[in-house]
């Protein structure tokens, strides 16, 4: 084998390896946020700075979420249209089998 590619036993063992990391990172961020939740003032100061970066960006937060709700709009009267034509399509074909 060459030097620039691993071994399958190489492979599995970095598989692992990352599994071990992400599954340590997950469970000491768990034990960490439910820590920080049972102390007020750190509740109080995350709400404090949610509420002011609220405040600071609502002009674009309108804007975003007015923009989001037309284009759900859109998709849903796309979806509509879709489903109108699959209707008279599949009811055209009964039509077609008959004759």
């Amino acid at each position: 084998m060459e030097g620039s590619h691993s071994s399958k036993g190489e492979m599995i063992v970095k598989g692992v390896a990352t599994a071990v990391a992400a599954s340590t990172v997950i469970q000491t961020g768990k034990g960490v946020i439910s820590t920080l939740a049972k102390h007020p003032f750190v509740m109080l100061s995350l709400g404090i700075a949610a509420g002011y970066m609220t405040h600071k960006y609502r002009k674009e937060i309108i804007s975003i979420t007015s923009k989001t709700a037309g284009q759900s709009k859109d998709f849903v009267l796309r979806q509509k249209e879709n489903l109108r034509s699959m209707l008279a399509e599949t009811q055209e074909d009964p039509e077609e089998k008959d004759s």
